[in-house]
Parts: C-alpha cells; structure tokens; sequence
C-alpha cells in the first residue's frame, strides 16, 4: 500500500525546492509577489513626504523584495523540476541577458507527464 500524498500547503509552494509545479501555479505565484511589490512601491510613493512612514515602508519594501526573491526561486526549481530538468539551471534567472528568456520558457513549457524523478504529479510536495 502506498503512503498518501501529502497535500500541498502555501508554505511548501513558496518556501520549499521539492516537488513540482505546474504553469499556472507558477505564474500565479510571480503575480502574487509582483502584486505584494508593486502594492509597497505604491504605498512609497504616496507616503514619499513622511519620513517616518517612508522609513517604516522601506523596510517593509526592502523585507518583501528579500522575502519574494527566495520565494520566486524556489517556485523557479518546482517548475524547472516539472519541466524534468535540474534545480541547479535556476542560476540561469541570474544572467541578465539570459534571465528575461528563462522566465519565457519556465512560463511556456509544457510539463512532463506523469512521474519523472522529482515526483508524480505538479504541484505535489514530494513524500
């Protein structure tokens, strides 16, 4: 008998290099960081004249920028890891000419079917 599949948590899908996943989870979770940015860059600039909330939303914009970096590479290896490939070609997001491409190719290529090495199904942690 085999063991249940773990179900997949925010936690896991944002924070942890296992398993896979598929195109729109990974597009949805870049727009949700661009959103989590964009809403701090906003805020900035509204709030440019205050120093004290300027200084407070500059940490909150510096935290959140750190925060979405980790998070987006690890969304970047469950996706390269759909796609069958190894975790490692995330250093290809950190060429600049090459990393507007890569994002492309992590967004457009299809998944592998069914199992390969890096688990059975997108979006699943691996057991």
């Amino acid at each position: 008998m085999q063991p249940a599949a773990r179900r997949p948590t925010v936690g896991w899908l944002l924070f942890s290099p296992s398993g896979r996943a598929g195109r729109q989870v990974f597009i949805l979770g870049w727009l949700f960081w661009m959103t989590v940015n964009c809403f701090t860059v906003s805020a900035l600039a509204a709030h440019q004249d205050d120093e004290q909330v300027f200084g407070l939303l500059s940490v909150l914009f510096f935290s959140g920028v750190f925060v979405s970096a980790v998070s987006t590479v690890m969304l970047s290896i469950k996706r390269l890891h759909d796609m069958g490939l190894p975790g490692i070609s995330v250093a290809a997001l950190f060429i600049p000419a090459i990393s507007f491409v890569m994002l492309f190719v992590l967004c457009l290529w299809p998944s592998v079917k069914g199992q390969n090495a890096y688990g059975a199904a997108a979006d699943r942690p691996q057991s």
